[in-house]
């Protein structure tokens, strides 16, 4: 029973919802039919409102019927309305030009090709979504949307203006000072202010459509008691009309043999302009709408459906349509969710073509100027203004500069200036980022070599000679100068380079200046005597500095990590410093006598050592084998790797003669936690877990000293980790 009693509630809301933006968006309809049909052409509007009143009426019912949300309804893009006059006006003239004055040949034409640009339109948007880069419009800069929404709204309210007097071609200076042209202006522009400012003060969704219905009965009713009749109306042009023919009269096709091929490519431009800009302000609107009704679209299947309402609406001549933004906002609050609330506009759109000319014979030219002229106002002022309170001063100097271009030199240039303008302003502002982000010394960061106590020494010391330069983001002109400063100025002090590092890990590109820098910076480090590695270069960067035969300056190498770069600089350091005073080979008994003078001698370590011999790449260790033994690198270098399926191994650690590797595992039990293998020729002295214990009953005194040079180890290690974590973190 209560289902039977809410049947005409679900039905009744939806309704009347329905009608309340079918007011909105038929209004705005007619009015964008009578801006393209208007002039020479405005004989034949009913031709015009027939072709563009059908192409609204599928492309809604598509919309409706095909959209992921039950509720949304379809409106025409303003945006498209200015573009297409301008195509109706360069059509009409090409016409003239050729003797075909008919204005229904001429409407014919100019309805094939509004469209045929409606219909690559959807193509357009279903490209967009079949490979799923509809979010892509979101990444034109906002001042140049905001700056072609401004000049667009300034030639919707001059179209207004023109249509309110009836003055398509141009308003004339002595036709304006008239009488009568003064009362309809008046009337537009009040009625337009109302338009614009009343929505604002009043939060209702009845207010705009209540205020177009009051205009026009207002109207009615002064002329009733004025006595004045239709006709009379129509001769001193208050009102739309008079027409000829019924809007169920579609065109024939006859006259679109003036459509040549001379006259294609001049219409291109508007075209192309067209369609690009509906289908960033349709990701746009659907990107609105997500936040206003708080709900999560999925973007590419409305463009689709966008797509496939155009191509519906363009085989009869009607114009962009797409998602409406303020009509499903208005009919999902007062009806929720309903498909049949956003099948109303399509339905009173369907009347009003069944119905004829005749009701749009008493509709008053200043309603429907009066509309243009608010949306106009709102876009060319109001928004502007709304921008300007929120966005940085050049952002709306951008869209103020995008504006007038549009306005003085065309939709094309003036939105090419603004994106040339944007980037400019992205450059000057990218600039200001960092392109260093760090530049630790040999001190502060280490490579991941265990290196003997002496050398560790050496490099406290001797580190501050070796510099990492960490980079980011894209290296070009305006920014890369502040690297080659900063290396100049490293250059001159003191201690002086040994080695300077520039980590390539952050940055995702350089432009040909950066590479004429790090030229610059070769032609230093010759000068200074240092050495310079790139580390982490991806594959372009790598081919870039390759073709431009960077490596042909031996100072300068290419090294695949900073950890390989850092060892090969700290390796150049040790042997510049040291000059052979490190040998290549270190006992254990002789790194002990160097750390415990007179306690140790090779004879009382002998029964507790075995010996090692491994070829390069052979494995001493692998990644869960039981921790059975510690062992000390004598000659050459063990490397500690962490094994990836499908990548690279990474270096965890390399352990050079007088290193230990594996004690840890050897004193906290259980087994060992990454692959280590030799990097050449090495030699190893092995101390078990069985031996250290005989060790500890049977000579104390050398087990202690054993332990105590494993703890400097490690604490040398956990220093050095620390150092880096603190690094990173700062």
């Amino acid at each position: 029973m209560s289902r039977i009693s809410g049947f005409p509630e679900q039905v009744l809301r939806p309704a009347v919802a329905g009608t309340v933006t079918a007011v909105w968006t038929v209004a705005a309809t007619i009015a964008y039919a009578t801006l393209v049909f208007s002039g020479p052409l405005a004989p034949a509007l009913a031709v015009g409102l027939s072709t563009v009143l059908s192409g609204f009426v599928l492309s809604s019912v598509v919309i409706a019927l095909g959209s992921g949300l039950t509720g949304m309804t379809a409106s025409n893009l303003t945006v498209a309305a200015p573009v297409y006059a301008a195509m109706g006006v360069a059509i009409s003239n090409e016409f003239t030009s050729i003797g075909l004055t008919d204005p229904f040949t001429q409407a014919t034409a100019v309805s094939f090709a509004t469209g045929a640009a409606t219909l690559l339109t959807g193509v357009f948007f279903i490209a967009l979504a079949s490979f799923r880069v509809g979010s892509f419009g979101q990444l034109l800069p906002y001042p140049v949307i905001s700056g072609y929404n401004s000049g667009i709204g300034w030639f919707l309210l001059i179209a207004g203006l023109k249509l309110t007097i009836d003055q398509p071609l141009g308003i004339n200076a002595a036709h304006l000072l008239e009488g009568r042209s003064i009362a309809q202006l008046a009337a537009a522009i009040m009625t337009s202010v109302v338009l614009v400012i009343l929505p604002r003060r009043v939060a209702h969704w009845a207010v705009l459509p209540s205020v177009l219905i009051a205009a026009v009965l207002l109207f009615h009713i002064f002329r009733l008691v004025a006595g004045l009749d239709v006709a009379a109306l129509h001769a001193s042009h208050w009102v739309l009309g008079p027409f000829t023919g019924t809007f169920l009269h579609l065109p024939a096709v006859a006259g679109v043999g003036g459509l040549d091929f001379e006259l294609v490519r001049r219409l291109a431009p508007y075209v192309v302009g067209s369609v690009f800009i509906a289908a960033v302000t349709q990701v746009l609107v659907l990107s609105a709408l997500e936040n206003d009704l708080r709900r999560t679209f999925a973007l590419n299947n409305e463009l689709a459906t966008a797509g496939a309402a155009n191509i519906a609406g363009g085989l009869f001549g009607g114009l962009p349509t797409g998602q409406s933004l303020a009509a499903t906002v208005i009919l999902n609050k007062q009806a929720g969710s309903s498909r049949l609330g956003a099948l109303v506009p399509p339905f009173w759109g369907a009347i009003l073509l069944l119905s004829g000319p005749t009701l749009l014979g008493y509709l008053p030219r200043f309603v429907i100027g009066a509309l243009l002229i608010a949306i106009g106002l709102e876009r060319f002022v109001m928004r502007i203004i709304a921008d300007a309170r929120i966005n940085p001063v050049l952002e709306t100097i951008i869209a103020a500069l995008v504006s007038l271009s549009i306005i003085f030199f065309g939709i094309l240039n003036g939105m090419a200036i603004g994106i040339a303008s944007a980037i400019v302003l992205f450059a000057y502002n990218y600039r200001r980022i960092p392109v260093v982000w760090a530049t630790p010394s040999g001190v502060e960061v280490r490579s991941n070599v265990v290196r003997s106590p002496e050398v560790a020494r050496l490099l406290e010391t001797e580190g501050a000679r070796i510099v990492l330069f960490r980079l980011q983001g894209y290296l070009f002109f305006l920014n890369v100068s502040s690297l080659r400063a900063a290396v100049e100025k490293r250059a001159d002090e003191k201690p002086p380079l040994s080695d300077i590092i520039f980590d390539f890990r952050d940055v995702v590109g350089m432009d040909s200046s950066a590479l004429m820098a790090f030229r610059r910076i070769g032609q230093i480090a010759e000068e200074k005597n240092f050495g310079v590695a790139f580390a982490g270069l991806d594959s372009e960067l790598r081919e870039l500095f390759d073709r431009a035969r960077m490596w042909s300056n031996d100072r300068l190498i290419s090294v695949e990590s900073t950890d390989r770069a850092l060892e090969f600089a700290e390796d150049r350091l040790v042997a510049e410093s040291l000059r052979g005073s490190v040998p290549e080979a270190l006992t254990l008994p002789d790194a002990l006598a160097r750390f415990a003078p007179g306690q140790v001698s090779a004879d009382r370590l002998a029964r507790y050592l075995e010996h090692v011999e491994l070829q390069p790449n052979q494995v001493l260790m692998r990644l869960g084998d039981p921790a059975e033994a510690m062992f000390f690198v004598e000659a050459g270098q063990v490397t500690a790797e962490l094994q990836r399926e499908g990548a690279a191994p990474v270096r965890l650690q390399t352990s050079s003669p007088g290193a230990l590797t594996g004690e840890i595992a050897v004193f906290r039990g259980g087994v060992r936690t990454a692959l280590v293998r030799a990097e050449g020729n090495c030699r190893l002295a092995s101390l078990s877990k069985a031996a250290l214990a005989r060790m500890e009953k049977e000579d104390p005194d050398l087990a202690r000293v054993i332990q105590r040079y494993i703890i400097v180890q490690l604490a040398d290690k956990v220093a050095n980790t620390t150092r880096m974590i603190d690094l990173g973190l700062h």
